[in-house]
Formats: structure tokens, sequence, C-alpha cells
């Protein structure tokens, strides 16, 4: 009998020591990427800039990452998953993500001067969707505490480029 105790014990042993390696591999990071490839986010909600903002979407979209999506989807007063909460918000990212869904994406700034100076307003032109090349206005905004946010897209100003 000692040495089945002997032996559980140091399976027992080696299982925490395995644990614990990964566990310590898991918590380290390079601080430059997230799990799924994209760049780390620093902070809870939103981005540093306008143009991380509208990028984070929509490379977001691509995977069906509707937690990112929604990470960075708000108004000046901050996320909207803060207000409306996941069980309103999920299912908007998951159509969203359908109606998005390319093969690549180009951004273009565009003009602004109807939405106000704080705004920063992208053409988004996307590649091999359903409806084939489209071009999506995209409206960024800065939350409260200066992070940027997806605020708007203009699903009805999508305009096809080239059909499929």
């Amino acid at each position: 009998m000692n040495r089945i105790a002997a032996f559980r014990r140091a399976q027992a042993s080696s299982l925490v020591a395995v644990v614990a390696l990964v566990m310590t591999a898991c918590g380290s990071s390079s601080g430059q990427f997230d799990a799924a490839g994209f760049p780390a986010v620093q902070q809870a909600y939103g981005t540093n800039t306008s143009e991380e903002a509208v990028r984070a979407f929509f490379d977001a979209a691509a995977v069906d990452d509707y937690p990112r999506m929604w990470a960075v989807f708000g108004t000046e007063d901050g996320p909207a998953i803060e207000r409306f909460g996941v069980q309103e918000i999920e299912p908007r990212m998951i159509v969203l993500a359908g109606l998005l869904r390319n093969s690549g994406y180009e951004l273009r700034v565009s003009n602004l001067a109807m939405y106000g100076p704080k705004r920063v307003r992208y053409i988004v032109l996307l590649r091999e969707t359903r409806k084939g090349t489209v071009s999506l206005p995209v409206i960024t905004v800065p939350g409260r505490d200066g992070q940027w946010f997806v605020e708007q897209l203009d699903m009805d100003r999508m305009t096809v480029v080239s059909s499929p």
C-alpha cells in the first residue's frame, strides 16, 4: 500500500506542477496581441484612436468576436454595452458581423463637417461581401474618458461598388 500511496502523491505533485506551469504560461503575455491575434487593448472599452476603433470593430466582426465588437461600439457617453447590456447588444453584433463579413477592407477618412468637430468619419470599402464590394460610412467619437468608439454604421448609405 505504501507504494501506491507514494505513487499517487507523486502523480498529484506532478499534476500541481503542470497546472502551475500552464497557469504561468497563460498569464504571461507579450503585451502586443491578444489570443485572437488582435492588437492588445490596454483598457476595457474603446481604443486610443478613431482608426483603431474602426479596425478593431471590423477585425472582430471578421471572426465573430462579439465581445470585442461591443467593446469598441459606443457614443460620447461611453460603451453601449454599459447602457444596454449583453442581451440587447450581442444580437445586434451577431447581425452586423454577418452583414459585414468580407475578405478585406480599406479605410478612407471622409469629410465630416455636418457631424461636428469631435467626430471622425470613415468610408470603409469592404471587399467580397454577400453583395460584392461595398462602401460603408462609419462615424467614430471619443468617449468621456478620451477613448474612441464606433458610434454609427450608416447601413442606409451603404453602396455597392461592384457586384460579386
